[in-house]
């Protein structure tokens, strides 16, 4: 069986999964699945279904599943927000890889106590430096390059304060491929526990 039927087979058993979208919600389990490319779509298909579970008065527990190689951080960045301010219980769960935005969204809800992460012995995530691509007139590719200084500092300051990473840590590692194994990110308190 190849990885795409594994991973249509665990989309099955968990009763989410269509493969055109990044973001699966099954409302009657209260279930979210991120899976692919984070885009502005997340705002949409996960961020709000979010907010109505949170407050729809029934404190019925929220899981919140990731298999995501990264994507927006701009969009992604809503999504931790909202992360970090749950009042209902809430499991973040890797199923295979957080990767890049993916990771930066398993860092959210450290400091929430209705939140909890786990992962399985087998996931994976990975921290790097943002890229993009500037274009247009000198002016302008130095206010966007100005501009997502800006949103790394915050990243980083994101990253130290909901993880157990020091700074001496993400400054060797800033500018790298960081994978980290379940073990490396349960170290790093980017996990509470590994399944």
């Amino acid at each position: 069986m190849n990885q795409k039927n594994m991973d249509d087979d665990l989309l099955d058993v968990l009763g989410l999964g269509d493969d055109e979208d990044e973001v699966f919600v099954d409302a009657d389990n209260r279930r979210i699945l991120i899976e692919g490319e984070i885009t502005q779509k997340i705002v949409q298909q996960a961020v709000m279904p979010l907010i109505s579970m949170d407050s729809d008065g029934t404190g019925e527990p929220i899981e919140i599943f990731i298999h995501s190689l990264g994507g927006s951080a701009l969009d992604g960045l809503v999504l931790c927000d909202v992360i970090d301010r749950l009042k209902t219980q809430t499991t973040i769960i890797v199923l295979g890889y957080a990767f890049s935005m993916g990771c930066i969204i398993l860092s959210a809800g450290k400091h929430n106590p209705n939140v909890h992460k786990v992962c399985y012995p087998f996931s994976v995530g990975l921290l790097h430096d943002g890229s993009s691509n500037f274009a247009g007139s000198v002016g302008d590719v130095k206010d966007t390059y100005k501009f997502y200084n800006k949103i790394d500092s915050k990243i980083k300051k994101y990253i130290l304060h909901n993880t157990n990473i020091t700074e001496k840590e993400y400054n060797a590692m800033e500018r790298k491929q960081w994978y980290m194994d379940a073990n490396t990110m349960l170290k790093y308190g980017l996990v509470d526990e590994i399944l």
